[in-house]
Order: structure tokens, then C-alpha cells, then sequence
């Protein structure tokens, strides 16, 4: 795609050349668009622009501490690139910030866990469990890592029906940001709790 700025349309706009037939507006179009400017920005700004959404959804206290936008921060080039507008950022955050003070408590979406946390989901979730709490340095290589020796390899399992109960688990959703980073950023103890919580 192919971006002007406001100066540069005016210098290239000729009203000669505007089509005379109706126009019409296109959301999709629109939202792509904005997703691809999302993209440009840099990563600090997005954070700046993505607050206010954050804050007004009770996602951030009205005044967030220096470890919640560090926590931001690192989890925006996770995002970035999924977004179409700031509103989703929202939804693709909020998990990492629940249960912390002046945030809401963590759930797991409940038609998400009826659809994924199923029976035959426990022995998953037992071993991504015990395969978790085996790690000393929690990094988003060594969590790959483990889940994959214990899921992948050692119940012969294809990655969608090995990581998407633990997805649910630790993010409340089927659809979230790139899991390994995630578990990272949320760190050990809140996501075993959370995978913990979801084995009945």
C-alpha cells in the first residue's frame, strides 16, 4: 500500500479526475486501511494511542503503574500486526493485565470454554501443566520448548488441539496474541494458576 500525507493528496488531487458516480463508503476497506497505519507506528506511540481504550475499559487503572505499560509495551509487537482498529487491542490485552490491582478479575470467555475446555481437553492441560512447572528460566523459547516435547512429541497430538485448550486456559480466548510470548509476558506462576483453574 502505498501512503500520502495530507500535504501530498492535496498536490495530487485534481477534481477533473473525480468519478461521478455515487460514492459509496466502504467499512472494510476503511478498517484495512487504518490496520495498515496501525502498522507503521511505532511502538511507543501505538502504546500512547491504545491507553485511553485500555483505561475506559477498566483493561488499565485511570492512572496505570510503570510495570502495567512496561507490560504494554512489550506486548504490542504482538499485536501490532493483528490490529485493524485500537478497539481490538482491548480484547487482545486484557487477559495479561487481570487480576492485578485496578483491573478486572480474569474469566475465561464462557462460550470459548464450552467449545475448547472440553473433557477430552484435561489431559492436556495436565501435562501443559506439568510440563510448565518444570522450567527454571521462563522464556518464550523454553516454553515452546516444553509444551511442544509434552504435547507434540510425547501425546502425539497436532499443534490446534495441543495448544488451543491452553490458549483458552491462560487467555480466556481462542484468539489471542502468539502463545509462547505470551505465557512469557504473563508469567509462570499467573499462567500455571490459570491452566490450573481450568483442569476440573
Amino acid at each position: 500500500m502505498e501512503f500520502f500525507s495530507k500535504e501530498e493528496m492535496a498536490t495530487v488531487f485534481d477534481v477533473a479526475r473525480v468519478n461521478a458516480n455515487p460514492a459509496r463508503f466502504d467499512l472494510k476497506k476503511c478498517t484495512s486501511v487504518n490496520g495498515d497505519w496501525i502498522r507503521t507506528l511505532e511502538p511507543r506511540d501505538l502504546v500512547t494511542r491504545l491507553t485511553p481504550y485500555l483505561i475506559k475499559e477498566g483493561v488499565l487503572s485511570a492512572e496505570p503503574a510503570s510495570d502495567q505499560m512496561s507490560v504494554l509495551l512489550r506486548a504490542i509487537p504482538l499485536i501490532q500486526e493483528r490490529m485493524e482498529t485500537l478497539r481490538q487491542g482491548v480484547g487482545m490485552l486484557g487477559f495479561l493485565f487481570a487480576d492485578q490491582p485496578g483491573s478486572p478479575s480474569f474469566e475465561v470467555d464462557s462460550a470459548e470454554a464450552e467449545k475448547v475446555l472440553t473433557p477430552d481437553a484435561q489431559p492436556v492441560l495436565v501435562a501443559a501443566r506439568d510440563a510448565l512447572i518444570s522450567i527454571n528460566d521462563w522464556t518464550t523459547e523454553n516454553i515452546e520448548e516444553s509444551l511442544r516435547v509434552a504435547l507434540i512429541d510425547g501425546m502425539e497430538l497436532k499443534p490446534k488441539v495441543a495448544f488451543g485448550p491452553v490458549r483458552v486456559a491462560v487467555t480466556g480466548r481462542r484468539v489471542s496474541p502468539p502463545l509462547f510470548e505470551s505465557l512469557e509476558i504473563l508469567g509462570q506462576e499467573r499462567s500455571l494458576a490459570r491452566i490450573t483453574s481450568a483442569i476440573k
